[in-house]
């Protein structure tokens, strides 16, 4: 788990970058894609804040510290699925939903088995 670490950190960077494409994106006529961006203000610095809790994670060296890490980053997972879960997500942006959704289960998994290594006792 010590060099597989980092993946975790990284990968809940994209997927809160990519709540912000979904958060962000609401149907529209007048463009040929269909959806236009909304960049509302709250929802950019929350993404914000959530990237650097997710960089202060990433610099953990210690087995407390990494098991710590692990657990913020899979609380910051659990919101962004709420938030998602209660927001107003149009048909057309489903495949972003799609895709997030498989990035964090994996990522979700791979916090559980960084868990496990980290918890087991040394022999």
């Amino acid at each position: 788990m010590q060099r597989l670490y980092g993946c975790v950190p990284l990968l809940n960077a994209v997927g809160s970058l990519m709540f912000l494409l979904i958060i962000s994106l609401q149907p529209s006529t007048m463009s040929s894609f269909g959806v236009d961006f909304d960049w509302g203000e709250a929802n950019v610095v929350m993404v914000a804040m959530m990237l650097l809790i997710i960089a202060a994670t990433a610099f953990a060296k210690q087995r407390q510290a990494k098991r710590i890490g692990l657990v913020i980053n899979a609380v910051l997972i659990v919101g962004m699925t709420l938030a998602l879960w209660h927001a107003q997500v149009p048909a057309l942006i489903s495949d972003y939903l799609w895709l997030w959704a498989l990035i964090m289960i994996f990522n979700l998994a791979l916090i559980g088995w960084g868990w496990l290594k980290l918890t087991a006792k040394k022999k």
